[in-house]
């Protein structure tokens, strides 16, 4: 693993990739309505403290993957335990993206094309791009990634003419409740779930960056966000997006005599790729350290498969997809993301003081 190195811009970029993932399709603060970007921002401030946890449990057990400091903090046994749940976790996100990617084509570019098919050639183009290296993913993402925003602005800047800007008022017309609620989902979805780069991080060749890198990802991740929902209500308005299951697709539908819907696809082909070869990555190189295996090429084909199966079997349809994400994923994903984390977070600390202190009394 030491020869595995990707720069600090491929990092963010990566990260970058990641948060953006299938929020490219989707609003993940939709359940706030006009008040959507004030869930944004309180959820993104969170996000960029919890990404920094994330961080500093990384600068704290430099060159460490997840899986070795979970077994170096809780033993040999409850860290390998809980190391095969997070394994589960990076599987079980890769397969809820693959059906957002397969759910969106099928829906929306190839209606008469099986779901099967889509999501099982989009996961043969990203198994070979994981078998490639990580550092090949790193370098993909400084081509693709940029492309994300650009795409986005081009977007936005060709519905300025249709645009009506008063559409999120009143504020706060239904209370704080629903804002504090989709809060809490978006610091799940999507700043938690990068909890996955744990596995990643080790990697970083300048590892003083690291913060500086993380913690300005999930900045313009929330910025870009909030500039997304007033877009998107500014054009649609706040009634036809609660109605909407691709926001960001319908809303480009209504761009006067230009069919730019393939921008939108290229933008879930990059975001969700990225993903998906992050939780590909991350849980192969876990599984094969809790099984002492040297190459984490010889799993990810079977764990490609399953996520593939997974996709499909999992969830019956999209809306009940988008109904278990809304009511059951935050609270399912607060384990992996939240307490377990601020666990190591604090024994990591506790475990540091000593030898600072240790080394302040040689002085």
């Amino acid at each position: 693993m030491g020869k595995v190195r990707i720069s600090s811009i491929q990092l963010f970029l990566l990260l970058s990739g990641f948060l953006f993932g299938s929020t490219v399709i989707l609003a993940p603060a939709k359940g706030a309505k006009n008040d959507a970007w004030l869930a944004i921002l309180i959820g993104g401030a969170c996000g960029v403290l919890l990404m920094g946890v994330y961080a500093a449990i990384a600068l704290l057990n430099p060159s460490k993957t997840l899986v070795d400091i979970l077994e170096e903090k809780l033993g040999k046994v409850a860290g390998t335990i809980v190391a095969i749940l997070y394994v589960w976790y990076f599987i079980h996100l890769a397969s809820l993206v693959f059906r957002d990617f397969g759910e969106f084509i099928c829906s929306v570019t190839f209606p008469e094309m099986p779901m099967v098919v889509v999501i099982g050639l989009f996961a043969a183009v990203l198994l070979y791009a994981v078998n490639s290296g990580i550092e090949v993913v790193g370098r993909l993402s400084e081509l693709l990634v940029p492309l994300i925003p650009v795409i986005m602005l081009i977007i936005s800047l060709s519905l300025f003419t249709v645009h009506d800007f008063t559409a999120f008022l009143p504020i706060l017309e239904n209370g704080i409740t629903p804002v504090l609620k989709t809060a809490l989902s978006f610091i799940t979805f999507p700043f938690g779930e990068t909890v996955a780069f744990l596995m990643l991080f080790p990697h970083l060749n300048q590892k003083e960056k690291l913060k500086n890198v993380v913690l300005i990802s999930a900045i313009v991740s929330t910025l870009m966000q909030v500039l997304i929902f007033f877009r998107d209500i500014s054009v649609l308005g706040s009634g036809l997006m609660d109605r909407a299951t691709f926001i960001p697709h319908l809303t480009s539908l209504i761009i006067p005599e230009f069919n730019i819907e393939p921008l939108v696809d290229i933008n879930l082909l990059i975001g969700g790729g990225i993903k998906i070869s992050v939780c590909l990555y991350a849980a192969s190189r876990a599984l094969c350290q809790i099984a002492g295996i040297n190459d984490y090429r010889n799993l990810t084909g079977a764990i490609s498969t399953f996520c593939v199966v997974l996709s499909i079997w999992v969830h019956e349809s999209v809306l009940d997809l988008f109904s278990w994400t809304e009511k059951v994923w935050s609270y399912y994903s607060l384990p992996f993301q939240v307490f377990v984390p601020l666990l190591l977070l604090l024994l990591s600390l506790k475990k540091s003081k000593p030898s600072n202190a240790g080394t302040a009394n040689e002085k």
